[in-house]
């Protein structure tokens, strides 16, 4: 008796093939990006995650989140942080590479 089964390759790379995964992937890569600015530049002005937090009128909690990628802000909460990073919100459309 032979199984009809899929092996997990196989579901994985037809899971990576639907616009869902590539909208979801690229969602989560852009919530990382913001993340990863918004730490580079707290430990540019060397300021705990507390103290941002503070600065920023969020909780730590929240900003730990969010610098680990693992939520999408809002812009008015990004507009919040960059005035508490005295730093300029930059916002760029571009077409896509090809």
């Amino acid at each position: 008796m032979t199984a009809d089964h899929s092996s997990y390759e196989e579901l994985a790379a037809q899971r990576r093939d639907s616009d869902e995964y590539r909208q979801g992937y690229a969602e989560a890569r852009r919530a990382f990006l913001i993340g990863q600015a918004v730490r580079e530049r707290r430990l540019a002005l060397g300021l705990s995650q507390a103290e941002l937090a503070t600065r920023a009128g969020m909780t730590q909690p929240a900003l730990s989140r969010l610098e680990a990628g693992g939520v999408v802000p809002t812009i008015p909460l990004l507009e919040r942080i960059s005035a508490a990073l005295d730093a300029d919100l930059i916002v760029t459309i571009a077409p896509h590479a090809a």
